[in-house]
């Protein structure tokens, strides 16, 4: 059902752009409805499979690549995504505790499988979920990778551990405070790999809704390139 209902989304877009290229508004309309119509259908499906979740989150992330010059549609896309994310949260959960007592035992402190396998580890960009006390809840792999550490690293580490005083107070704290009170954010700025490499990085927040309907922290994607690449 989740993959029809995708390649009739990826058919019909193809469409719309052909009736973008004829300036045929009243097609446009009309295939434009059944796009929003087919979006919703593919969101509000209760995804049981590991590979269905991703599916799912990454067809979402798709939509907002996509249309990263329009902040507003990235707002949304990024929002249905860290609904997303709170719904298979529990999900993970179920699944962890059917893994044996002797898998549990060789994973590294604090690192939660469930929430990495099944929801993230799909997205080509950097992600990293924050708690209201600035501590990491998650970090996928390429996260980790930019800081050369492993995502267990990171769970339940503060943000000063892995990054300068400075760019804690002038840039991450304040857009963070914003994401808490409900906020959604979008910047950019330059920082450098473990390596020295630097990127141009955008960075993307939004907040995540804890069960009770109230923010829990706070979600960051960030998308990168090298540095002069994007100069050029």
């Amino acid at each position: 059902m989740l993959y029809e209902l995708i390649q009739q989304f990826d058919r019909i877009a193809s469409q719309l752009l052909s009736a973008v290229g004829r300036e045929d508004e009243e097609q446009i309309s009309r295939l434009d409805a059944q796009l929003q119509m087919i979006m919703l259908q593919i969101f509000h499906i209760q995804a049981r499979s590991r590979s269905d979740i991703s599916i799912q989150i990454g067809f979402f992330n798709r939509l907002a690549l996509r249309n990263c010059e329009d902040c507003g549609s990235v707002g949304r896309y990024t929002k249905m995504m860290t609904s997303l994310f709170d719904r298979y949260m529990d999900f993970g959960a179920e699944l962890k505790k059917t893994r044996s007592v002797s898998e549990l035992d060789m994973l590294p402190e604090g690192y939660d499988p469930s929430l990495h396998e099944l929801v993230l580890e799909s997205v080509p960009e950097r992600v990293a979920v924050i708690g209201l006390d600035y501590r990491y809840l998650y970090c996928n792999k390429r996260n980790a990778d930019f800081h050369n550490k492993r995502p267990s690293d990171f769970i339940g580490s503060h943000l000063l551990d892995m990054i300068s005083a400075e760019r804690y107070q002038v840039r991450a704290k304040p857009r963070l405070d914003q994401c808490f009170g409900g906020a959604r954010l979008a910047y950019g700025y330059e920082a450098a790999d473990f390596n020295g490499r630097l990127f141009a990085i955008n960075c993307r927040m939004s907040p995540l809704a804890g069960k009770d309907g109230n923010v829990a922290g706070a979600v960051l994607v960030l998308s990168m390139q090298p540095a002069f690449a994007a100069a050029t």
